[in-house]
């Protein structure tokens, strides 16, 4: 099965509830399920949904056209009449068949007209029944059906808007085939908080499958396999978790998002007692979070916490991390070792807070005021976002800098079914500290590898100052000085490239003769993968160079893989193909082809594989295609 289905509704109406159902009921039956959240920037209202993909083995992207769009609000039936085809189920309300476009107040001003012109080029009605009809002459199946009456034969009293979200997701999986029990233990998961709602949700689910068998509507009984031990998370709930099991001790934040979602899961689970020999292990302990009053704050907070030996960080998006570049200069002079989570976002400005981005990474490259060191890496699944957090902590330790931890709103957002995170796969490394009252020269030059010993506040008698400083650390203006201070941060990268192993720099998957070559970075990396299995089928060997660290960036594999490649394209999600840029700037390569995306919506398998061909067989030199799809 390869199942592709949408619910959308208004802000805040239970979309997110709704998949996280469909989600879990899947989950149960032993499907794999993965699912992009889209939403509006604003509180409440505006359209919002998710995008499922469900599949016997794991999904890795997400593809249009959609087999089942789930209508929650008139408004969905309008923004996503053109992702079904024939054979695509449309479920929606009944009572949304009155509605008129010009009563859509929510759907964007610039959105509606586009919307006014499909429908007039095709002489049809401005109105519901006029995008209805649309779908329909795309040969898409549309099913109206009395959603208040339908949780009115379940429960009495009430409000039924309420159960609207229960009631769709219902709908879908009867639809889909799925067995009715899978779907009530599903609702038992999601209201495991809330015991109250549990029975009169289960009773719509009833009502729900019910209507379904009357009407004819119910698949064919999907198989059910064994139920497996996975974790359903985002890349927020991942990268919390990893931070805490690579001993984090203390975050701080100012709300932004899709960063603080990180943060309120690390809340959620504060503890604050202490365990045996907790330096020593990756074991759950104490994490104090602190909610600080501006993104400044929050930095330098988190530095304050470093520099009493406390492993710790702090999470943001693109404005946030803009406040932050002092505070990271002050780290980068200072060799203190904090982490800085930074969750790519649509910019410039506010531009799209809770749309997708990834143009933040030469801003985190090139950070702060004069030359520092720092580490910058980036996750491209969610598995990865748990890894990539223990290992930023334990970089941040080792070679006492600031990382910058990038994570992409796509990832921030999706839930994946995932193997349960392997502690044992990363080892805490603790730093080259000194012993308690101990003499010492905290920037001492007379080092292998530019890392010198720490001490810290409380236990140890050292200096600190944002100006150049000897090994003391008093401030000093003297140029010999200066000039080895200046090789000892910097020798600490060189270290850093010769210890962390290549493949957490840099991995090539696919085809080793490849007639076409990816490189990409982030959350592009699942789509590739479905797209080189994809030419595969048709004969094209393809290959994907995908990029994890870019400082220390690995020139010298970077430079000779691409040297041996035929063909070759960078897809990215900004406008600057700024990855491609780094790679020009280490390696002197300049990649000619290139799949961009800036309107903040996800990259989808079907979009990267129509331009991946259309590339293979191009005529011109230079090929820039941008992608378009998602609502």
């Amino acid at each position: 099965m390869d199942l592709s289905l949408t619910i959308g509704g208004p802000q805040g109406g239970g979309i997110d509830t709704s998949s996280n159902m469909i989600n879990r009921a899947f989950a149960e039956a032993g499907y794999n399920v993965f699912a992009v959240r889209e939403y509006h920037s604003n509180i409440k209202g505006r359209h919002s949904y998710n995008h499922i993909r469900v599949k016997e083995e794991r999904p890795r992207s997400l593809r249009y056209p959609v087999d089942i769009l789930v209508a929650l609000d008139a408004d969905t039936l309008y923004e996503h009449m053109d992702d079904v085809v024939a054979g695509s189920k449309v479920i929606y309300d009944k009572s949304f068949e009155s509605g008129d476009l010009s009563q859509a107040r929510l759907i964007m001003r610039d959105t509606a007209k586009s919307i006014k012109g499909r429908l007039q080029s095709e002489n049809l009605p401005l109105n519901v029944i006029g995008a209805i009809q649309h779908m329909k002459n795309n040969g898409a199946i549309t099913i109206a059906v009395p959603f208040d009456a339908v949780v009115n034969s379940a429960i009495s009293g009430g409000t039924p808007t309420r159960y609207f979200n229960t009631l769709g997701s219902a709908i879908t999986l009867s639809i889909a085939g799925l067995p009715v029990n899978f779907t009530s233990e599903a609702i038992k998961q999601v209201f495991a908080s809330k015991p109250k709602v549990v029975e009169d949700n289960v009773k719509v689910v009833e009502a729900a499958y019910k209507y379904c068998e009357e009407n004819k509507l119910s698949g064919t009984t999907l198989k059910s396999f064994p139920k497996k031990q996975r974790l359903l998370l985002t890349g927020n709930d991942a990268a919390a978790i990893g931070k805490v099991m690579g001993g984090l001790r203390f975050q701080t934040y100012y709300p932004i998002t899709p960063a603080s979602d990180e943060s309120t899961v690390l809340e959620e689970h504060e503890t604050l007692s202490l365990i045996e020999n907790e330096k020593n292990s990756l074991e759950k302990a104490g994490v104090v979070v602190i909610q600080t009053e501006d993104e400044i704050s929050a930095i330098t907070m988190a530095m304050g916490a470093a520099l009493t030996g406390t492993r710790s960080a702090t999470a943001t998006s693109g404005p946030g991390f803009s406040l932050m570049a002092e505070g990271i200069s002050f780290a980068g002079m200072d060799e203190v070792p904090v982490v800085i989570t930074l969750y790519q976002r649509g910019g410039p400005s506010t531009g799209l807070p809770t749309r997708n981005g990834q143009s933040d990474l030469l801003f985190a490259l090139n950070t702060g005021h004069g030359e520092f060191p720092r580490i910058v890496l980036s996750s491209g699944d969610i598995e990865e976002c748990a890894y990539d957090a223990m290992k930023a902590l334990n970089y941040a330790q080792r070679y006492q800098l600031p990382v910058i931890h990038l994570i992409d709103k796509n990832l921030a957002t999706t839930s994946d079914l995932i193997p349960e995170i392997d502690k044992s796969r990363v080892k805490i490394i603790p730093a080259l500290s000194v012993s308690e009252k101990e003499d010492f020269l905290r920037y001492n030059l007379n080092t292998e590898n530019g890392i010198s010993k720490v001490g810290y506040f409380g236990k140890n008698i050292f200096w600190m100052t944002g100006d150049e400083h000897d090994e003391l650390g008093h401030v000093t203006e003297d140029p010999e000085v200066r000039d080895r201070q200046m090789r000892k941060r910097f020798q600490k990268l060189e270290t850093a490239a010769h210890e962390i192993p290549l493949e957490d720099r840099v991995q090539v998957f696919g085809e080793k003769d490849a007639d076409l070559t990816f490189v990409t970075w982030g959350s592009q990396k699942g789509p590739i993968l479905d797209v080189i299995d994809d030419l595969k089928k048709e004969g094209i060997k393809a290959n994907m160079l995908y990029l994890k660290m870019f400082e220390p960036f690995p020139s010298e594999f970077v430079k000779s893989f691409l040297s041996r490649a035929k063909l070759v394209v960078d897809v990215e999600s900004n406008l600057l193909a700024q990855a491609s840029r780094v790679i020009r700037l280490e390696t002197g390569i300049e990649i000619e082809n290139a799949i961009l995306k800036y309107s903040g919506r996800h990259m989808t398998e079907d979009e990267i594989l129509s331009v991946a061909k259309k590339i293979i067989n191009k005529k011109e030199k230079f090929v820039v295609e941008v992608l378009k799809n998602g609502a």
